[in-house]
């Protein structure tokens, strides 16, 4: 593992493309606002092969009706300019989560139950505010028209599971630049967050193959990222889904302690299953708490990885969601530190967009601007740092290793192994039977020496497995050469000596070892 520490640079970063519309609004001023109209919708999906609820409910009556699997999507887009029902506002963020469908009603209670319930938790986490201040900032106009008509071209997909209100304006920013941006509402109420994978990854999952299907998503430009707890489930999908291209988390606490401990008790979890690209944006303050980075620093090795870290001191979490970001623009609550907040959610902002554009559009003005530490029009340099972690190459998969012996030859696919495969133990061919499998691929085909070779590294590699030893001593009895038979099964009879008792087939292996002694 390689690690840089980006130093200070001189160039400076302006934005473009700014419409007029986020000009006069200040969510927007200093936010790197693309050139794309962003259109928004809801809608729901049916996933035919999942059953959302069971047969019958917890009084023993039959449930009624479609239980098929719903899954409702809220969707941020490029569309056409001047298109679309009615641009929608900052309080129509705060409750239409309760809506399966954009034409669908919510009535004027529950609107302003919702709305009232958002202000309430702002209030707690920054203080008090006045009326005057609060309806102002919910019925500011934002970016994104109701049902604008979807451009025609192909962008990249952004997927993650909805968090209400926090990333509306970070989703907004992402679909003026080009990128369309799929938010699940998450219905799955579980235990925690390694339960909750298994219901949340099908989900995206599903949802990605559908949103495929669309005419303007590019099916080979998928990445995801999330807020929060929603950050969790898609660094699981990271690890394992090979659509995504990208990942990035804002302020997840994955390597805090309680979280960590049930995040990484889902059977998903494995720091180096993750391959690609990984944003991992934090405060100052709760990295200090991160007692588990190393799996970030050290053991997600095979992955490029950046890790941005925000200065600003006694920074809330909630500041790197809209709630925080619109209450030190509207609100007034924030005291001496209004100016440095905004700075921070605006430098997060600059990240994610370059990253995503870095990675998902090969865009060579993004990679120059991950590649330092640049300097940021109307942002303090002592505001944030951003170390970069270069990956490690893992080791060949089975198939991998076939398709080298195939273009390569044999010697350079051994060689490829035998310099990687000990740092990568998830490899399908540090399996120790499939590794032996492909030994014996070759020993079928009398390839001696291709067969010795992966027998005795698997021996190396575990060496208390008495039934690879074995296979290397029928190799060299294939090849004719008995002294290293003998000396093999003399290997074997030690170790199985020194045990206690055997299986029956460890009593085959050693009866093997002696007869080919004698």
């Amino acid at each position: 593992m390689i690690k840089f520490v980006i130093v200070y640079a001189v160039t400076i970063i302006t934005f473009y493309g700014i419409t007029a519309s986020a000009q006069e609004n200040p969510i927007y001023t200093n936010l790197p606002i693309g050139k794309y109209a962003v259109g928004f919708k809801i809608f729901t999906l049916t996933d035919e092969s999942r059953v959302g609820k069971p047969e019958y409910n917890y009084l023993g009556e039959k449930n009624e009706g479609d239980r098929r699997k719903k899954i409702t999507i809220h969707l941020w887009y490029p569309a056409k300019p001047n298109t679309g029902k009615q641009t929608i506002s900052y309080g129509d963020y705060c409750y239409n989560s309760l809506l399966a469908n954009t034409n669908g009603v919510v009535d004027k209670n529950q609107q302003e139950a919702a709305i009232n319930s958002k202000r309430r938790s702002v209030e707690n986490w920054f203080g008090k505010t006045t009326d005057e201040a609060w309806d102002k900032l919910v019925q500011t106009s934002m970016l994104a028209k109701i049902d604008a008509e979807p451009l025609q071209e192909k962008f990249p997909l952004l997927i993650g599971t909805l968090r209400d209100l926090s990333t509306s304006v970070t989703n907004e920013m992402l679909a003026s630049n080009g990128y369309v941006v799929a938010m699940i509402r998450d219905n799955n109420f579980t235990t925690g967050f390694a339960e909750s994978a298994l219901q949340d990854i099908p989900d995206m999952q599903f949802s990605i193959a559908q949103l495929e299907k669309m005419g303007y998503v590019d099916a080979g430009k998928i990445g995801t990222f999330g807020f929060s707890g929603s950050g969790f489930s898609q660094v699981l999908l990271s690890m394992y889904d090979y659509r995504i291209k990208a990942v990035a988390d804002i302020e997840s606490g994955i390597y805090m302690d309680q979280l960590y401990q049930s995040f990484s008790a889902s059977n998903y979890y494995h720091p180096n299953k993750l391959r690609v690209p990984f944003l991992h944006i934090f405060s100052r303050d709760l990295s200090k708490q991160e007692k588990f980075i190393d799996d970030f620093e050290s053991k997600t090795k095979f992955a490029m990885r950046y890790r941005l870290i925000l200065n600003q001191p006694a920074l809330h979490h909630w500041d790197f969601a809209a709630e925080g970001f619109t209450a030190s623009i509207f609100l007034n609550n924030r005291g001496e530190q209004n100016n440095n907040i905004r700075q921070c959610f605006q430098i997060a902002s600059v990240y994610l967009l370059n990253f995503f554009n870095a990675i998902l559009k090969d865009d060579a003005q993004a990679k120059t601007f991950l590649a330092s530490k640049q300097t940021l029009l109307n942002a303090q340099s002592s505001l944030w740092d951003i170390t970069t972690y270069a990956a490690s190459k893992p080791a060949p998969t089975k198939d991998d290793f076939d398709y080298i012996v195939k273009t390569k030859g044999f010697d350079e696919a051994m060689s490829i192994v035998k310099n990687t495969i000990k740092n990568d133990t998830l490899t399908d061919l540090y399996t120790s039977f499939v590794f032996n499998r492909v030994g014996y691929s070759f020993l079928n085909e009398k390839k001696y020496k291709e067969a010795i070779s992966i027998f005795k590294l698997n021996t190396e590699l575990h060496p208390g497995e008495a039934n690879l030893f074995d296979s290397l001593a029928e190799a060299y009895e294939l090849s004719g050469d008995k002294e290293k038979m003998k000396a093999t099964s003399v290997a074997i009879i030690d170790m199985l000596n020194k045990k206690d008792s055997l299986t029956d087939f460890e009593k085959g292996l050693k009866a093997n070892a002696e007869k080919r002694l004698h």
